[in-house]
């Protein structure tokens, strides 16, 4: 398995979409461009203790990455958002580098 299937599933994600090349390239545009948006904003929601901000950011995340089948960080996503609803900053301090490290790997592994 290549790193790229690891972070996402590109065969499915094709088969959604319908085979269209061309509006995968413009899905992909779009997650690039707005993943250091993405991540400056939860990194500033949990510096200012604004986990409600947190929770709605990684819940937002988690059904990008589930639409693009990016499975890792839907559940990295998933685990910030329930530790930041949870209000639990110690358990959103740990779960948020995950986040940003599978956000890092999913962009990276983007074809084109």
């Amino acid at each position: 398995m290549t790193a790229e299937q690891l972070q996402l599933d590109l065969d499915k994600l094709r088969e959604r979409f319908d085979n269209d090349d061309e509006l995968l390239a413009e899905i992909f545009a779009v997650f690039a461009s707005e993943a250091p948006g993405r991540r400056s904003g939860m990194e500033a929601a949990l510096a200012a203790g604004d986990l409600a901000k947190l929770a709605g950011m990684a819940h937002s995340l988690k059904g990008v990455a589930a639409t693009m089948f990016a499975e890792p960080l839907r559940q990295a996503a998933y685990a910030l958002e329930m530790a930041a609803r949870a209000a639990d900053v110690s358990a959103a301090a740990a779960a948020l580098p995950m986040v940003l490290e599978r956000l890092n790997a999913t962009v990276a592994c983007l074809p084109g």
